[in-house]
């Protein structure tokens, strides 16, 4: 299981034999099925979770409304940043789609990872530089792009989203109604 990980952390950095062994430790394999929540609304969280397989969504709840944020897929890190890092409780919700498997590195692991690989560090950071750059895009295609757009933008970056998510969770990740969602593909398919 922990292959796919460091073909992954490959990408980043060049982990030692003797660190892989010592992250081998640290990471907890967990299968589950769908809709089990990782992380819970009002509820603490010390784990960061590594996506082998399955679909993944964060969201938020707005006056009785849950609003998708983000969706991810195989072979990304998702958590509740805030409140892994702060301790304080989640105000947001971690839910599978699928059936998922995936490696769980806890905060205390991590906390004992930066001391004993040093290059967890800078891992950590190019992870986090890649969050931040997908979190700014995200930002600036809801102020710059219309709807459609967005809708298009996905529909190129990841297709087979569209596969895996229910078209009500996707129109909130979109910012619109299941009912707009609908309309714009109707659209793009008379266009096409």
């Amino acid at each position: 299981m922990t292959e796919q990980f460091f073909t992954y952390t490959d990408k980043f950095t060049n982990f030692s034999q003797a660190d892989k062994d010592l992250l081998n430790v640290a990471l907890t394999f967990k299968a589950v099925v769908a809709k089990t929540e990782l992380v819970s609304y009002d509820k603490r969280t010390d784990e960061l979770f590594f996506l082998l397989k399955g679909c993944i969504r964060k969201y938020y709840i707005k006056d009785g409304e849950q609003i998708t944020i983000y969706i991810m897929t195989e072979n990304n890190f998702i958590g509740a940043f805030d409140s892994f890092v702060t301790g304080t409780k989640s105000k947001e919700t971690i839910e599978c789609l699928e059936p998922c498997e995936m490696l769980i590195l806890k905060r205390a692991d991590l906390d004992r990872l930066y001391k004993e690989v040093p290059l967890m560090n800078e891992f950590v950071r190019k992870i986090l530089e890649q969050t931040l750059i997908q979190f700014q895009q995200a930002l600036t295609s809801f102020i710059l792009d219309n709807p459609e757009e967005r809708y298009t933008k996905l529909l190129a970056q990841n297709p087979e989203i569209l596969q895996r998510v229910p078209q009500h969770m996707l129109a909130t990740y979109l910012g619109i109604t299941a009912t707009s969602l609908s309309r714009i593909r109707k659209r793009i398919l008379e266009k096409a």
